[in-house]
């Protein structure tokens, strides 16, 4: 039996669908896995050992276009059961299109009519994992084994990940803390000043390095950081790949950001973790790993409200993240250092 996995579109969601591809192999019996994935989160599937095949698409660019060419890269492979994380319509159609006999997924987004099974999303509200793993157990009619999600490593990327250090002068025998400046969702930022307070005092009080982790859409914010007077304050924003930044967390004392892509695969490598929630929801979403964790969050009426623009005024405008300190923060970096 030849299987197929359209893995989630965002890094934390994927890696938090690892623990039920884990599980494939043993609960299907399929002799051929294949993952196919976007180009962000292609490369976690990369060397594991229970995937034949990682198909790399862009379904995004183009919405009428996007997913016939995703169909058409594995038109001829000839899949007989694709299994559908993300709970779109257009991950359906590529399947769909694609030929795959059976396509199986949550009944969401009016997509019923083009899966050949539809399950029924659950009553009650999951931590995200849970969810991957609860569709998995109704598609084989098995439980699956849960465990926390785990990145394994190669040596090329430890490798990369020690070049990237190299480029602005650290190694993986400097004590680092890694820091994810700025997130996608503006409701969710914490601000440059306030992450450049804080590492200003992670540097002069614990005497540890920053590592400033990220895409280039980050630098900036990073460069802002980083003139906060410290040169020990350094920008790999943009410098790494999603492997080679999994192998410099996995060697840094600790990871503090918003739950991000990256603070999931910071747990995913065992780093420990300091998570700024605000709008996100930590019973759905937050990072699951076997490192020590602390998640700072305001018990507000507001909160979690899973919005990336603030829709309050005035002084209520963004407090969940305002009112998070930069000696609150500080208090969980001293208490959760490795």
């Amino acid at each position: 039996m030849k299987l197929i996995v359209r893995a989630p579109n965002w890094v934390g969601d994927a890696v938090m669908a690892l623990p039920a591809i884990d599980n494939l192999k043993k609960l299907t019996a399929a002799s051929h896995i294949a993952v196919m994935a976007r180009k962000a989160t292609a490369p976690l599937f990369i060397n594991h050992p229970d995937i034949d095949l990682v198909v790399e698409i862009d379904d995004k660019s183009n919405k009428i276009l996007g997913p016939k060419r995703a169909a058409d890269a594995i038109k001829g492979d000839h899949f007989d059961i694709g299994i559908l994380f993300p709970p779109s319509f257009s991950s359906a159609l590529i399947f769909k299109l694609a030929g795959v006999t059976g396509r199986v997924g949550f009944d969401s987004d009016n997509r019923k009519i083009i899966l050949t099974r539809a399950v029924k999303s659950p009553a009650e509200p999951m931590h995200r994992m849970q969810s991957y793993l609860y569709l998995l157990e109704k598609v084989t009619g098995k439980k699956p084994k849960a465990h926390n999600p785990q990145v394994s490593l190669s040596h090329e990327d430890i490798q990369g990940g020690e070049e990237a250090l190299g480029e602005v002068g650290l190694s993986y025998d400097d004590a680092y803390v890694a820091v994810a400046p700025r997130a996608i969702g503006e409701s969710r930022r914490w601000g440059s000043e306030k992450y450049g307070n804080l590492a200003r005092r992670i540097v002069s009080e614990l005497d540890k390095k920053i590592v400033l982790v990220g895409t280039a859409d980050d630098s900036d914010a990073a460069e802002e950081i980083k003139a906060f007077g410290s040169d020990k304050i350094f920008n790999l924003c943009g410098k790494t790949s999603l492997r080679s930044v999994a192998a410099v967390l996995s060697f840094a004392k600790l990871f503090i950001g918003n739950d991000s892509g990256l603070a999931h695969l910071a747990g995913a490598v065992n780093c420990p973790l300091v998570v700024l929630s605000g709008p996100d929801d930590p019973a759905e979403t937050s990072p699951v790993c076997d490192a020590k964790t602390v998640i700072i969050k305001d018990d507000l009426d507001c909160i979690s409200c899973v919005k990336n623009k603030c829709l309050l005024k005035g002084d209520a405008f963004m407090r969940c993240m305002r009112l998070i300190t930069v000696d609150e923060v500080f208090d969980a970096v001293t208490g959760r250092m490795r």
